[in-house]
């Protein structure tokens, strides 16, 4: 586990590449990581995330409570407190408002359907889609928390994105492949529609990512068999169905 201050220091870097890449504009976004004892280091309100200091984070427990710094805490503090309690197995998270990817959610257009690429299934998983809430209040944290059992990167209706990881760097590199799978599948649809994986492929695809230990809550467990099983049962409906050649 990193120290506190790798933590800080990652964290101001996470903010710096977030602004550099225009997935934050103004003030937008927030970023925060795990500490030991309950603790968390969390990004102020009214800062431009490429404008971040390491003292300028705040150290805050599992309530809510700043333990120490001298600004006020993201307006989503909530949101993330809410993430943490869920997965003890997520050390960090970044909210960020990237724009193809808020697109595809102001547009209410889920990312979890229609799977085209073999590495967004390893590098996030399954896309999450949380409903709309308003912004500081309960309805955020309660829509996200309905999501984030089983997914590592999620779409908020109208709001953003977010992705967690097991370290910073981890958090804001799936929010990378979140905005560049965001745009794959905009320019697929302005060619007229992806090839999408068939289900025994991204089954398939699933069951190697479990397998390698890629992401996912570990409390989720898979068992391989049950996985082969279903593939082997889609693929023969599909075969049946004439969508699928018998191999």
């Amino acid at each position: 586990m990193s120290s506190e201050q790798q933590l800080r220091e990652q964290i101001v870097e996470a903010g710096k590449r977030l602004q550099e890449r225009f997935f934050v504009a103004a003030n937008d976004g927030n970023i925060s990581a795990r500490l030991p004892d309950q603790r968390f280091l969390i990004t102020p309100t009214g800062v431009n995330k490429g404008d971040l200091s390491e003292d300028m984070l705040l150290t805050v427990d599992g309530e809510g409570n700043v333990l120490s710094g001298d600004l006020k805490p993201t307006s989503e503090m909530k949101m993330h407190l809410a993430v943490y309690r869920q997965r003890p197995d997520v050390h960090a998270l970044v909210h960020a408002h990237p724009p193809t990817a808020t697109g595809f959610a102001t547009s209410r257009i889920r990312l979890d359907q229609d799977v085209i690429l073999p590495e967004v299934v390893f590098g996030l998983g399954r896309i999450g889609f949380s409903e709309y809430g308003t912004p500081t209040t309960e309805q955020v944290p309660e829509a996200v928390s309905r999501e984030i059992a089983d997914c590592d990167a999620l779409l908020l209706a109208n709001h953003g994105a977010l992705t967690v990881g097991t370290s910073v760097m981890q958090a804001y590199y799936r929010m990378e492949t979140l905005e560049m799978y965001a745009r794959i599948r905009l320019v697929t649809i302005q060619l007229g529609g992806p090839a999408a994986l068939t289900e025994p492929e991204v089954a398939e695809l699933f069951q190697v990512r479990q397998q390698r230990g890629w992401g996912g809550s570990p409390s989720l467990e898979v068992d391989p068999k049950a996985v082969e099983l279903i593939s082997q049962v889609v693929l023969q409906v599909l075969q049946a169905q004439g969508a699928v050649s018998p191999r």
